[in-house]
């Protein structure tokens, strides 16, 4: 089966799931960008591609979108090598001048989604708009109901809907073990004999860390950040306004040196105001770290199970979130693993690979 994907940069956590694809396909992935410009470079350095790369070099706008016709003239002189067209996105203009060309000249396309947030009280005609060409899909591939659900909300036939493990996790990252979590904390300077609650993430308003910070103040537990972005010097001041010092701020980690970090932390928290995804919750899970997290994160409304392998909070109830950080220590580090244990790279392109084989056998 030959397979063209369509997606806007080479993010690593995709690069491995198209490289699992690929063993089942001869596959083609077009890039519309090199990178997104608010990844560090550092962000894309160990990106191996295993399926043959078209990264255009045209057309870049804003942090991840482009304005370049060079998708659809790729689609228009290529189309008819391809058993399957996989669109990853909708929301940039190279994505639907690509969308429109498909749909005006018959072409069928799928549309795979890492997830989605239906806005209920949207402007009318922006839904519309939306769903012109959200439902222009032959069939769907979705991560969580929230997905599904976002996808009817924009005009997508519930019965073209199939679902998929996403995931930014390996076969080999799935190893449960007890550790020592004093014995690997002098290595990032973190204090022994505390609980210590950690959050991955980029340094940007949607992921609301200055309210997450404010909640330990004059606590004993310690939170623990990971990550760079412009807020950065504005987390720094907060610190050092209230005289935090159960607060630390590490720099950006490479995925090997991050899963080293999370076996020295107890729990995983993230207070985000949204997130399509959230490949953290499962990372934090996949280490044994029961989470907290906010009910806007759509990863962690699909795997977390309160009272299970961590909490649902709602950001406007303080109260909550101070409940959830104190009762999190009677969960189970086992159980978080076991939640996460079977979302890989592996199981999400197999899967690929089956929805894909079910379309072909249908035409």
């Amino acid at each position: 089966m030959k397979v063209l994907v369509v997606f806007n940069h080479p993010a690593p956590y995709k690069v491995h799931i198209f490289n699992e694809l690929a063993k089942y396909v001869d596959l083609t992935v077009l890039f519309e960008r090199n990178k997104a410009k608010d990844r560090p470079d550092e962000f894309y350095n160990a990106n191996e591609y295993k399926f043959n790369c078209i990264i255009l070099k045209d057309g870049y706008i804003g942090n991840e979108g482009s304005l370049s016709s060079g998708v659809k003239n790729y689609i228009k002189e290529h189309h008819q090598k391809y058993d399957q067209i996989v669109m990853n996105g909708y929301s940039h203009l190279a994505e639907l001048k690509a969308i429109k060309y498909m749909h005006k000249h018959n072409i069928p396309f799928s549309l795979l989604i890492n997830g989605g947030i239906p806005k209920e009280k949207e402007f009318f005609l922006k839904k519309n708009f939306k769903s012109s060409y959200i439902s222009k899909a032959d069939y769907y591939m979705s991560p969580s109901q929230k997905s599904d659900d976002y996808l009817i909300f924009y005009g997508a036939n519930k019965e073209k809907i199939y679902r998929y493990p996403y995931s930014n996790l390996s076969l080999k990252d799935m190893k449960y073990e007890e550790v020592d979590k004093n014995a690997s904390r002098d290595k990032y300077g973190l204090p022994k004999g505390k609980r210590i609650y950690i959050n991955a993430c980029q340094f940007i308003e949607r992921k609301n860390n200055i309210q997450l910070m404010s909640l330990f103040k004059g606590r004993e537990e310690v939170l623990v950040l990971v990550g760079d972005g412009p807020l950065k010097s504005k987390y720094e001041g907060f610190i050092g306004e209230n005289e935090m010092k159960n607060v630390y701020i590490l720099p950006f980690m490479k995925k090997e040196e991050l899963f080293n970090l999370y076996k020295a932390c107890d729990y995983f928290i993230t207070l985000a105001k949204a997130d399509i995804f959230g490949h953290t919750t499962l990372e934090g899970l996949a280490n044994g770290l029961p989470v907290i997290s906010s009910n806007k994160v759509m990863s962690s409304l699909e795997y977390i199970k309160n009272g299970v392998n961590g909490y649902i909070v709602d950001l406007d109830n303080e109260e909550e979130i101070l409940s959830a950080i104190d009762n999190v220590k009677k969960l189970s580090s086992k159980d978080a693993f076991e939640s996460a244990k079977n979302n890989t790279f592996e199981a999400c392109g197999k899967r690929l690979y089956e929805i894909m084989s079910i379309k072909e056998k249908e035409k």
